[in-house]
This record gives C-alpha cells, sequence and structure tokens, in this order.
C-alpha cells in the first residue's frame, strides 16, 4: 500500500461533496491534458509565423509531441505501480506544470520542438488521473460510468480547442496557448492537494530487461510516428530518410518483440496481443480512428481551402465539442440497453451518414451547412471510444487485471498511431485526387473557347482599377482562373475523400455487424463467454 498515510475522510464513505469534487478534478485533469496536445495541433499555421517557421517545420512540433507520447503511457504506467498512486499524482502534475511553464519561454523552432517532446511524455500520466478522479466521483456499481466520463473529458478539448484558440492567440500569440494551459495546470495542482485520490496497492513492475525493451520499443515507435507525420508533408518516396526511419523503426519493434518474446516477465503480453480477440480490437480501433480523422482534418482542410478560419468555423466546432460531451451518456445508455458491440455498430452507421452528407459539399460550403453532420461525427466518436473501452477493459479486468498494463500501452499506441494515420492517409488522397481533379480540368480550358476567354476578360476587368497595363491584367487574370481550378480540384478531391470515408465506415458498418451477430450466436450457447461480456461494475 502507498506509504503515504491517507487522510481521515478518505477512510469514510465518500461524500457528496467529495465525489462532486473527484468529479471537477478528473474534468479539470482532463481538459489540461487535452488542451496541451489540441491547441497547439489545431493552431500550427498561426504558431508556425510566431517561430518564424514554415510549414512543414512546424510540424515537427507535433512528430516530437506524438515520438515520447506513444509509448509514455508504458513506461509511466510501470512508475504509478511501483512508486504508489498519490506520489505519482503530485510528481507528474508537477513535471506537467514545469514543461507547459518552459513553453513561455521558447521563442524558437528548435527549443519549442524539444518543449513539445518532454509535454508528450509528461501528459500522459493525467489521462489515467483523469479516469481514476471521475471512478472515484461515483459508488463502485458505476464504475464503467466513471470510465467513460473520464475518457469523455480528454476528447472534448479537440474539437474545443478551435472554439477558444482565437482569443488566446490575440493574447499572446505562441505564449498565449500555453498561458492558458499553465493556468489549468495550475488549478489541477490545487485541486489534488483539496481531492487526493484513494492510496492504492503497489509493486515493483518493472524487470532488469527493460532497460533494453523499452528503448527499442519506444524508438520503434517514435520512428513511426515521424514517418506518418512528416512523410504527406516531405512526400513519401522522395525523401530517402523516410524510407530509412521505417525500417528502423521496423528493425527496432522487431528486435523488441525478439527480445521479449523469451522472458519470463515480459514488458507486453505480445502472445496474448496476437490472439483473434486483441488482433481485431486493435483493427477496429485503428479504422475507427482513421476514419474519424474526417473531422480534424478533411473538413478543417476544406474549409481552409474554401478560405473560412479557426474565427469562422468557432460556432461549428462549438456544437462539435457539444456533440461529443453529448455523446459519451448517450454511448453508455445504448451499451447498457443493446451492448458495446452493437454500439459500435450504429457508430460505423453515423460516420458513413455523416461523411456521406459531406460529400454533397460545394465551393460555396460554409461552416453552418455542417453543423448536423459534424455533431453526428462527434456523437459517433463518442460511441466508438466508449465500444473501444468496454471491449477491450472489460475481459482484461475480469481477468483480474493481469494484462492491464499490456492492453493500456497497446491502446494508446493504437489511439496515437490511429490519429498520425488517418492524417497521413486523409491529406495524401487530397493531394493525389487534386492532381488528378486539376489535370482534368485543364484539359477543358482552352484560350480559343469562348466562355475561357470571357472568363479571362472579367477577372482581367476586376483588376483594372489598381492595373493599366492591359498586358499585366491578362496575365493576373490567367493566374487567378488557375487559382480558381486549382481551389476547384481541391474542393473536388475532398469530396472524393469524403466518399472514400463512408465507403470504409460501410465496410465497417458490415464487419463490426457481422461480429456482433456471430458474437451473439456464441453467447447464446456459452453465455459465460468472457469475450461477450460487459464491462464489470468494479472499481
Amino acid at each position: 500500500m502507498d506509504n503515504t498515510p491517507p487522510p481521515p475522510d478518505a477512510l469514510q464513505p465518500p461524500s457528496l461533496a467529495r465525489r462532486l469534487g473527484s468529479a471537477a478534478t478528473g474534468t479539470l485533469l482532463g481538459l489540461t491534458q487535452g488542451f496541451g496536445l489540441y491547441l497547439v495541433s489545431s493552431n500550427l499555421s498561426s504558431i508556425q509565423g510566431s517561430l518564424g517557421a514554415t510549414a512543414a517545420e512546424a510540424s515537427w512540433l507535433l512528430s516530437a509531441y506524438f515520438a515520447t507520447a506513444a509509448s509514455a503511457t508504458l513506461l509511466l504506467t510501470k512508475v504509478r505501480l511501483s512508486m504508489g498512486l498519490r506520489t505519482f499524482t503530485i510528481g507528474s502534475l508537477l513535471i506537467f506544470l514545469a514543461i507547459s511553464a518552459l513553453h513561455l519561454a521558447t521563442d524558437s523552432l528548435v527549443s519549442a520542438v524539444a518543449v513539445r517532446a518532454a509535454l508528450g511524455l509528461a501528459a500522459a500520466p493525467l489521462t489515467s488521473l483523469t479516469v481514476f478522479y471521475m471512478m472515484q466521483s461515483l459508488p463502485a456499481r458505476f464504475a464503467p460510468f466513471g470510465l467513460l466520463l473520464g475518457f469523455a473529458a480528454l476528447q472534448v478539448p479537440g474539437p474545443l480547442a478551435r472554439v477558444v484558440a482565437t482569443d488566446l492567440l490575440e493574447i499572446g500569440q505562441w505564449h498565449g496557448l500555453f498561458l492558458f494551459d499553465v493556468t489549468l495546470g495550475v488549478l489541477s495542482l490545487a485541486a489534488i492537494h483539496a481531492v487526493p485520490l484513494a492510496p492504492q496497492p503497489r509493486r515493483n513492475a518493472f524487470c532488469r530487461g527493460d532497460l533494453l525493451a523499452f528503448p527499442l520499443y519506444a524508438t520503434g515507435l517514435a520512428l513511426l510516428c515521424v514517418v506518418l507525420s512528416q512523410g504527406r508533408l516531405h512526400w513519401w518516396t522522395d525523401q530517402p530518410w523516410l524510407g530509412a526511419c521505417l525500417a528502423l523503426a521496423l528493425t527496432c519493434i522487431g528486435l523488441y518483440a525478439m527480445f521479449d518474446l523469451g522472458r519470463d516477465n515480459p514488458m507486453i503480453d505480445l502472445r496474448w496481443l496476437v490472439s483473434p480477440y486483441m488482433l481485431r480490437f486493435v483493427t477496429a480501433v485503428l479504422l475507427s480512428r482513421v476514419v474519424l480523422s474526417e473531422q480534424q482534418v478533411a473538413i478543417v482542410g476544406l474549409m481552409n481551402a474554401l478560405g473560412q478560419s479557426n474565427d469562422q468555423m468557432r460556432p461549428l466546432f462549438a456544437l462539435a465539442s457539444l456533440g461529443t460531451l453529448l455523446g459519451f451518456p448517450l454511448a453508455g445508455l445504448i451499451s447498457l440497453r443493446y451492448g458495446p458491440r452493437s454500439l459500435s455498430v450504429i457508430s460505423a452507421a453515423l460516420v458513413a451518414a455523416a461523411a456521406w452528407m459531406d460529400a454533397g459539399s460545394t465551393a460555396a460550403t460554409r461552416p453552418q451547412d455542417l453543423y448536423l453532420s459534424q455533431t453526428l461525427m462527434s456523437v459517433a466518436l463518442a460511441g466508438f471510444f466508449s465500444a473501444a473501452l468496454q471491449l477491450g477493459f472489460g475481459p482484461v479486468l475480469q481477468d483480474g487485471g493481469k494484462r492491464i498494463v499490456s492492453f493500456l500501452a497497446v491502446f494508446s499506441a493504437a489511439q496515437y498511431l490511429g490519429t498520425l494515420l488517418g492524417s497521413a492517409w486523409i491529406n495524401t488522397a487530397v493531394e493525389w485526387r487534386r492532381q488528378f481533379h486539376y489535370q482534368a480540368l485543364v484539359q477543358h480550358l482552352a484560350i480559343g473557347d469562348p466562355e475561357v476567354a470571357m472568363r479571362l476578360a472579367q477577372l482581367g476587368g476586376s483588376l483594372a482599377r489598381w492595373i493599366n497595363d492591359p498586358i499585366a491584367r491578362a496575365k493576373q487574370g490567367t493566374a487567378l482562373l488557375v487559382q480558381q481550378v486549382n481551389r476547384e480540384a481541391v474542393v473536388l478531391a475532398y469530396l472524393d475523400v469524403f466518399q472514400m470515408i463512408a465507403a470504409l465506415s460501410v465496410a465497417m458498418f458490415v464487419w463490426l455487424g457481422a461480429l456482433a451477430w456471430l458474437n451473439r450466436r456464441r453467447a447464446a450457447a456459452t453465455p459465460s463467454s468472457p469475450a461477450a461480456a460487459p464491462l464489470p461494475t468494479t472499481s
């Protein structure tokens, strides 16, 4: 047991005030962790100006964060089990606060990338602390709902960051974003002192072999994150160093697997991980993250291409935040009534419907035209996340929690890699389809065509007030026409991507529906099947 003596009130049944305090603390921790990631990822174009960097250079801020965050859950879960929950809670939040404050002193790209890499590691503990506090806020029999509410608090900052970022950037540009996050960190530190977590058993979770296994595992995941985040910007086959990173990543992961499989106490139970159930689970998590990237990547990209800024998209993402917030309780009710497998099927149907609605967009589409589809997409995100948690955590906890470290490591890595994979796939597909549509549109533009000539004359005439030379006006008119053609090609490319996402979601709907049907048949034959069991109600 943690050596720190519990306060007297911790030995008594939690009062209503204490439960409310735990819920408020969990919410605050979730917002702190989420904003630390999403305030940067949703404002790279503004941040690059503050740091004097190009778009490709600024993207390393995300690469650095994901590279360390992908493996941090495994390391820090073991640290928490070894140190005890209370010592870990205070120590991790102090480190997070110190690193967040370092952002206020960074004025160059190199220092900013270093600080982001450190924050990716330091922010990982806040995820588990958020969940612990939410579960502590409810009676033990409602612990599954506390789990869902904890992850809801972690997901809401995604769309909400685009709502609050504009005002923060006006306060202090890059530093303004982290002034807000430091403030949340200070409030979180005060909250965990006011409402401490109940102590938990601690044990030595490290083995001597981890000194070799973890660096191989972490290096492999970090290099994969770099390839996925940088591949589209530098183009996949144009830069030899991308191939070298990918080869080295696969080598490190392969060496780690060979080493860990030969140990009695591996860091991750790889044999359990390659079981059919876990392979289906990880595949479903990755695919759900890919299709859910439509909101943060495809929709934002389309709106930016049409000249819409974060400020103009604030109402859209306010509704998306509300959809996420309401989606988790709704997902819990659906799961309680129909089961988590049916919830995942419904979520896939919602994504397909939302993506199909977005596929009807045009160059005249504005954020207000996407309110319904993106609210549905946010509800689907909550549904997928809730189903994944229940289908994954349920069997793990019913097995006595022996594989909880392995599950948390795999689930976290799948979330981060799935997010990067979704972004890479969407941006690559957009560029590929843009080139296709641009060539197709240009083929129909002939100078001798009366309609083209009239359009060029109109565009050139619109510049007559500023350009007197008719030859210069004609050149500028041609340039404007090329811009319009390119914008139309970009819009058509995004519409193709929306259709691809809808098709992938339909395929997921069929696959998940078939798995749910087969599970019902097995459950009818063997009612005690652990794979079909709901999430246990133990804390």
